[in-house]
C-alpha cells in the first residue's frame, strides 16, 4: 500500500522483502559521496548489507522504499539508536564476519578492506549526540529521482514517524564532501553538531 503517491506517478511505501536487492543497488549506486560507486567494488553488496540492511532487517516499520520504474531510493531510520546498536552487534555483524571470512579478505581491494574493518568494529555514535537526538536515518535516491521533492517528502513523513514513537530528535551522518547532502539536510532543518575529515553528523529536534 501507497504512503505517499507523487502526480508523476513515483510511489512510496514502507518496505518488502523483494525491495532488498534493489536497494543494496540504490546504495552501490549513490555510494561515492552521492555519485555512482559501481566501478569501486567487486563485492557488489557490500556497503548495502553495512549500511541498508540492518535497518530492512530489525527496522522495516521505518523503511521506505521508492518505486519509480523499480526501486530508486530509500529512506531508512533506527528509532533507538543505543538498542539498534546493541542488537546488530549481536544478530548482525557475526552474520556479516561470517560470509566475509569465507570470501578471503586478504583479496579485497582497499576499499573493501575499509568496509571489512567497519564490520569488524563498528563505531558507536557519540554520547552527547545519542542522548538529544536518540534516534538516526539517511536517505539515498538515483539521480533521476533528486531535485523534484520526492526525498523531502520521504524524510518528512519519517519525522512524523519518528514524533509519533515518542522520539525527541533525530541525527544522520553524511560524507564531508558531499556539498549537495549538506544543503538538503540545512533546508530540512537540520544544523551541524560534529565534523571530522570524512563525516559530518547534523541533527534536528523532533
Amino acid at each position: 500500500m501507497a504512503i505517499i503517491t507523487f502526480d508523476s506517478g513515483e510511489v512510496v511505501r514502507k518496505f518488502q522483502e523483494e525491495d532488498r536487492l534493489g536497494l543494496y543497488h540504490v546504495c552501490l549506486a549513490t555510494g561515492d559521496s552521492g555519485a555512482n560507486a559501481l566501478h569501486l567494488y567487486n563485492e557488489k553488496d557490500m556497503l548495502g548489507e553495512i549500511y541498508v540492511g540492518p535497518y530492512l532487517t530489525f527496522q522495516p516499520d521505518l523503511s521506505l522504499t521508492l518505486i519509480q520504474d523499480g526501486v530508486s531510493g530509500y529512506a531508512l531510520a533506527a528509532l533507538d539508536t543505543r538498542s539498534f546498536e546493541n542488537i546488530l552487534s549481536k544478530k548482525w555483524w557475526p552474520l556479516m564476519l561470517e560470509k566475509y571470512n569465507g570470501r578471503s579478505p586478504e583479496n579485497f581491494n582497499e576499499r573493501e578492506k575499509n568496509l571489512y574493518r567497519y564490520i569488524q568494529n563498528p563505531p558507536l555514535r557519540p554520547e552527547k549526540i545519542v542522548n538529544q537526538y536518540p534516534s538516526h536515518l539517511h536517505i539515498d535516491l538515483l539521480e533521476n529521482a533528486q531535485g523534484r521533492g520526492i526525498g523531502k517528502a520521504m524524510m518528512l513523513h519519517l519525522f512524523e514517524t519518528l514524533r509519533e514513537q515518542g522520539s525527541k530528535g533525530v541525527h544522520l551522518g553524511m560524507g564531508a564532501q558531499n556539498a549537495r547532502a549538506f544543503s538538503f539536510y540545512s533546508k530540512l532543518g537540520f544544523s551541524l553538531l560534529d565534523k571530522n575529515d570524512d563525516e559530518w553528523t547534523m541533527g534536528l529536534k523532533l
